[in-house]
């Protein structure tokens, strides 16, 4: 929401180009100034939200069961606006993608799509009675043209063991799992890349804002409180990944 203040015939002239902007007057003094508060329509607010592009990579793409660890997933966020945001970034972490099994994995040796070992996070309310507490590690700070990277290990475990015999079936994640001698192909898949909380400005000043520090539970649970619409990052462009596994 844009707060404009100042006086009534001020506003007059530029107020009638928005789209039925809804107007509150508070008198703020004796000379009759007005407190004017304008909402922009919801399809000018969408307008304004930030453009925000992804990046993704895994190295190596030859993984050594032998001798090499897991490989390393690496993600990246570029802001393509013309100043600082700050994101609450609880669904796009790497490793939480990966283990809910958001990326699909290709077998091009066997073809066939390789089912991942997936794992459900349920986020449930607190009661009242608990102490929510902000995350603050959570927050990052997207300037313009300026990727910020997020890495996981593209696996369980940095040293991933290896395959199972054949009587004891291993579901896979990441590398781990995998077959030795076969190619694969790494895809974003769908239903990731929404960015549910965010604000404009540097870390430090979203989280201390004028008003007091930000409440933990209202941030991570009271997603009708968000300061702007969320938005959805094009996870369509990111380009597939072959990637093989070798003794």
């Amino acid at each position: 929401m844009f707060v404009l203040t100042g006086c009534v015939h001020q506003c007059r002239n530029t107020s009638k180009h928005l789209e039925a902007p809804k107007i509150s007057n508070r008198k703020t003094n004796s000379h009759n100034h007005h407190s004017i508060q304008l909402r922009l329509p919801k399809k000018m607010e969408q307008a304004l939200q930030p453009e925000v592009s992804a990046e993704w990579s895994l190295d190596p793409t030859t993984h050594s069961f032998s001798s090499n660890p897991s490989p390393t997933l690496t993600f990246s966020l570029t802001n393509h606006s013309d100043q600082p945001i700050t994101i609450y970034n609880e669904y796009l972490v790497p490793s939480r993608l990966l283990a809910e099994g958001s990326f699909t994995i290709f077998d091009l040796t066997a073809d066939t799509e390789v089912h991942q070992l997936k794992t459900r996070f349920c986020d449930f309310v607190p009661p009242t009675n608990v102490h929510v507490p902000l995350r603050e590690s959570m927050f990052h700070t997207l300037y313009p043209g300026t990727p910020v990277f997020f890495i996981a290990t593209f696996g369980i475990s940095k040293s991933p063991p290896r395959p199972s015999l054949p009587h004891q079936p291993l579901r896979p994640r990441g590398v781990h799992g995998l077959e030795i001698g076969h190619e694969y192909i790494l895809r974003p898949g769908q239903g990731w890349g929404w960015v549910r909380w965010w604000e404009y400005g540097e870390k430090e000043e979203v989280i201390n804002p004028p008003t007091g520090k930000l409440d933990g539970r209202t941030v991570a649970y009271k997603h009708s409180k968000a300061p702007h619409p969320g938005f959805q990052i094009n996870i369509g462009t990111l380009p597939a990944i072959k990637f093989k596994c070798v003794e």
